[in-house]
């Protein structure tokens, strides 16, 4: 079970990440539309082209920006991952199908990414977060961090002990209040656009 201290550990340690989140994605899918337009790129089979274009242009202004200690691998593909001391946490595209946080697949790496132990264990300073981000019926960019507890196949229910609607801002993140409970969350939250699964890692981004 996840304390109330644990959640608010893990919410100030990815406080500073907020803002530059959500601008990262903001400024990457306004950069990968205006290219995917201006080519007149507009059937439904280039979805998961702007899909990556906006995860690059993330990256490449995460990349720019100070993180208060947060940072990208020096290598790897473009995926985008971000670690401070122990803590890491990884920006997937949701899935859109069944759950919508994307499953690990069969990468073992990412497999045990998905298996958090207990907090009784070893704590939470180490936690593996997932950012699973979407852009709701009315444009906005919304980010959802999960502590995943286990992994799980495609189509399945994921399960985690920490689920957080992110905030724009650190300030707005210091007003929340945690209470636990013995029973995992359920992360079954659904978004109502029909963008294609990413490929490579099963839906993530």
């Amino acid at each position: 079970m996840l304390r109330p201290e644990d959640a608010r550990f893990i919410t100030e340690a990815i406080a500073p990440l907020a803002v530059p989140l959500h601008e990262a994605l903001e400024e990457g899918r306004q950069n990968a539309n205006d290219h995917y337009d201006r080519h007149k790129m507009k059937d439904q089979r280039f979805l998961k082209g702007r899909t990556d274009l906006t995860r690059d242009h993330a990256l490449a202004y995460l990349l720019k920006q100070d993180l208060a200690g947060w940072a990208p691998p020096r290598k790897g593909s473009g995926r985008v991952l971000l670690s401070r001391n122990a803590m890491s946490i990884r920006l997937l595209h949701r899935s859109p199908f069944g759950d919508s946080v994307p499953p690990p697949g069969k990468n073992r790496a990412r497999i045990n990414f998905y298996r958090n132990p207990a907090p009784d264990l070893i704590g939470v300073g180490a936690s593996q977060l997932l950012a699973v981000w979407d852009v709701d019926k009315n444009g906005e960019v919304i980010i959802r961090v999960v502590r995943p507890t286990k992994s799980f196949r495609a189509g399945a229910v994921s399960t985690s002990d920490y689920d957080l609607l992110l905030p724009r801002s650190a300030e707005d993140l210091s007003k929340l209040e945690f209470v636990s409970s013995d029973e995992e969350i359920n992360l079954g939250f659904l978004f109502e656009d029909n963008e294609e699964q990413e490929e490579g890692e099963e839906g993530s981004a």
